[in-house]
């Protein structure tokens, strides 16, 4: 018995390793979105034991800053992990880090130290839920044996797939996989006679964001906490926060494509008049940018103001 689960493998890891961010001293990195996820995952039944067999290759997007850059300025890049497969031991997957925009020394290191090891271990905890989610499925017990076949095993289901034509079940899974195209948008806003930590303050405090929303909120200035705004319709997760300064958070509408978020960043400066504040939003689906905006300014400082 044989169940194809790339389906649930792509969700499962968008939902595990977007968000996944690290901090040291001045520097911060994200991830923000899982741009592909690519090969096979199956649960099988043999003999009365449950076997996880997968090997797929990842590609996230990441977000970084360093408080030295100047005007809040970011970088960005992206990581590949050419194998997880379910014969590969932790230590042995290998991250590819790519930066696009800047080249900060530190950031990069950041991501080599304290991220990487973060999602090695978040991607070892693979195969242990796949069998959790899908024992079920097979009419296994999953407390019995859970082994892993030979690697030979592998190399001739994946040869037997090749000669095969897809069908129509595996078209479908390859369309779930589609890579969501993303772009950046970036706007300011200013308002008069209010400071940065006014501000800050109206969009992380609950009871001041339930004015300005016109309805109930879910709201937190704890690190690492899921807010909902309108009803659900706006959600996300607080990454960073500096009072008066900046705040950084995975931001998603609820139509938007399952598991996919952007990544916010908020920079508030004060002026002459009052205080400007800087919007970078990183991974907005791609034909969205004017709604996106328009949104920002409606829902958000139109109503603050």
């Amino acid at each position: 018995v044989n169940k194809d689960c790339r389906p649930w493998a792509k969700t499962y890891l968008t939902e595990k390793l977007v968000g996944t961010s690290a901090t040291k001293d001045n520097t911060q990195v994200v991830i923000t979105s899982l741009d592909e996820c690519t090969g096979d995952v199956d649960l099988n039944q043999r003999k009365g034991k449950l076997l996880a067999i997968y090997d797929v290759a990842l590609k996230m997007s990441w977000q970084g800053s360093v408080c030295k850059l100047k005007d809040g300025s970011t970088a960005y890049g992206n990581i590949t992990v050419p194998e997880v497969a379910y014969d590969t031991e932790i230590d042995d997957y290998v991250f590819n880090i790519q930066i696009n925009s800047g080249s900060e020394d530190e950031i990069k290191r950041l991501i080599r130290s304290d991220l990487v090891p973060l999602l090695a271990e978040k991607l070892s905890r693979l195969t242990r839920d796949l069998v959790d989610q899908h024992s079920s499925d097979l009419y296994a017990d999953k407390n019995s044996a859970l082994s892993t076949p030979e690697l030979v095993q592998r190399k001739n289901r994946s040869a037997a797939a090749a000669a095969t034509p897809p069908s129509p079940a595996t078209s479908r899974a390859a369309a779930e996989d589609k890579v969501v195209k993303t772009s950046i948008i970036e706007h300011s806003c200013d308002f008069t006679g209010a400071t940065p930590r006014e501000i800050y303050e109206a969009l992380l405090d609950s009871q001041r964001a339930e004015i300005w929303s016109h309805g109930k909120v879910k709201m937190s200035k704890r690190i690492g906490s899921d807010f909902e705004l309108f009803d659900g319709n706006v959600h996300g997760t607080l990454m960073q926060a500096t009072p008066g300064k900046s705040i950084m958070q995975t931001w998603r509408l609820k139509n938007w494509p399952q598991g996919h978020f952007s990544t916010v960043t908020l920079t508030f400066k004060e002026t002459q008049d009052g205080t400007t504040v800087k919007v970078n939003q990183v991974g907005v689906p791609v034909g969205q940018e004017e709604a996106i905006r328009k949104n920002w300014m409606g829902y958000y400082w139109n109503a603050i103001k």
